[in-house]
């Protein structure tokens, strides 16, 4: 994915390139940023309104000035996906808590700073969203279960670029993150489902330390909807050979099958049809006319 020649920075147009940010910016020298990423079609951010109310959420969490009214950041949103030639696949809207007073870590802040970048993607090779993709294990040291900072996008994702750096694969797609118990959670920059031999869709639970992804919450609402048996339940190390499929979500996916899983032993093989996860794709694609 790649970004865009211009920004928009506390709703004005800016090159990408442009120093913008104060050196007292706290989201720069602490990390102390709020984020979210929306895919966009018909010129508009996907389930704006899902995005914003997350990015109300960890606000008020961690105590932030009051944020900007959501026409305001919505219009961010739409100059800087109107300053593209082309429409953008994705858009990044991050929320610093702003310049600080002085450079230490309790400085007040003078005001929310807001940037939406827009993002090019190329479209996925047919041949991923027909056969699945490939991930691997990757064993946590620590169990994240019971870390309020897990339920939030946050700026600091040293953690998220230290798990990637560790990829064995080369072709790996994705790392799906396992906590000390053997319980699959969620990968590093995605929500993990995966439906039992008894056909129940599953993924862990909020309380097992995962992010409340927007397409995590799309799925399960519809899957519900539909009357599929859904179940908030970690999956096992265990389980995994007896899956009828394991599949990846996040907001600019929007789903991704995994056709083998290495890191657990010998890989896991999983073989089409993936009839949830092509069954999601279709009823998201059919509404992409516009869906704010």
């Amino acid at each position: 994915m790649k970004g865009a020649g211009k920004v928009v920075v506390d709703g004005v147009l800016v090159e990408a390139g442009e120093p913008v940010v104060s050196s007292l910016d706290m989201g720069f020298l602490h990390g102390d940023s709020l984020f979210t990423t929306m895919a966009v079609a018909s010129g508009r951010p996907v389930f704006w309104e899902d995005h914003l109310a997350r990015l109300r959420r960890s606000a008020e969490f961690f105590g932030y000035p009051p944020l900007p009214g959501g026409e305001a950041l919505l219009s961010d949103c739409l100059l800087a996906i109107d300053s593209l030639p082309e429409p953008p696949s994705a858009l990044r809207l991050t929320l610093s808590r702003g310049r600080g007073e002085a450079a230490g870590i309790d400085a007040l802040s003078q005001g929310i700073r807001r940037v939406a970048i827009p993002l090019v993607r190329p479209a996925p090779p047919p041949e991923q969203l027909r056969e699945g993709v490939e991930a691997e294990i990757f064993s946590l040291p620590w169990d994240p279960s019971g870390d309020p900072l897990r339920g939030h996008k946050t700026g600091n994702l040293l953690w998220v670029k230290w798990v990637r750096s560790r990829r064995r694969e080369r072709g790996s797609f994705e790392q799906i993150l396992v906590n000390p118990r053997g319980e699959l959670l969620e990968g590093t920059l995605t929500s993990v489902f995966g439906v039992d031999r008894e056909g129940v869709l599953r993924t862990a639970p909020l309380s097992a330390g995962v992010l409340p992804g927007i397409m995590r919450g799309r799925i399960l609402a519809w899957a519900k909807s539909l009357g599929l048996p859904v179940r908030e339940e970690a999956l096992r190390l265990s389980e995994l050979p007896g899956l009828r499929e394991l599949f990846l979500s996040s907001a600019t996916l929007p789903v991704r099958s995994l056709r083998i899983l290495r890191g657990a032993g010998d890989p896991i093989l999983f073989s089409p049809p993936f009839s949830v996860a092509a069954a999601y794709g279709e009823h998201y694609r059919s509404g992409l006319v516009f869906r704010g």
